[in-house]
């Protein structure tokens, strides 16, 4: 169906949403801009609250898709464990072992998304996390303005 300008002025349609593969190719780019200021990652990932892949980088023969849907859930039970003992909303979780680190953020947009990141045992946890929570920090703050554009625009 075609929009017209009088349709959505009515608010009979919907402002169009950005288009998924330029959210996709914005989503590609800051995942390289955190893969190359962090170093020894392996593995980023952003991905929907059903666990659906929207973008990765793997290093590895690793399956981004089963991936996603892992991480979403693992998020998922972490932020519904600190509801659960009244601790406040959960702002990542992570998880340590002796190969690597796994960092886990949720992005904040009109649909919350997941934020992945795993580096390798030489790297920092506290520059895997500030990375991360940079990235999924900018991600957030792009999506937002990009919602409120559309908004403004009805």
């Amino acid at each position: 169906m075609q929009r017209t300008t009088i349709d959505m002025l009515l608010g009979r349609l919907d402002a169009a949403p950005p288009s998924e593969g330029a959210i996709q190719e914005f989503l590609a780019a800051e995942l390289q801009r955190c893969w190359e200021r962090v170093p020894g990652v392996r593995a980023l990932c952003v991905s929907t609250a059903d666990g659906r892949a929207l973008a990765e980088r793997v290093d590895g023969g690793a399956d981004a898709r089963r991936i996603a849907a892992m991480a979403n859930s693992f998020l998922t039970l972490g932020e519904t464990l600190a509801r659960e003992i009244e601790l406040s909303q959960a702002d990542y979780a992570t998880v340590c072992t002796a190969r690597g680190n796994l960092v886990l953020f949720r992005i904040h947009a009109a649909k919350p998304l997941t934020l992945l990141a795993m580096a390798g045992p030489d790297t920092l946890l506290a520059a895997l996390l500030v990375g991360a929570r940079d990235c999924a920090a900018r991600i957030g703050a792009a999506l937002a303005e990009r919602q409120a554009a559309v908004l403004a625009e009805r």
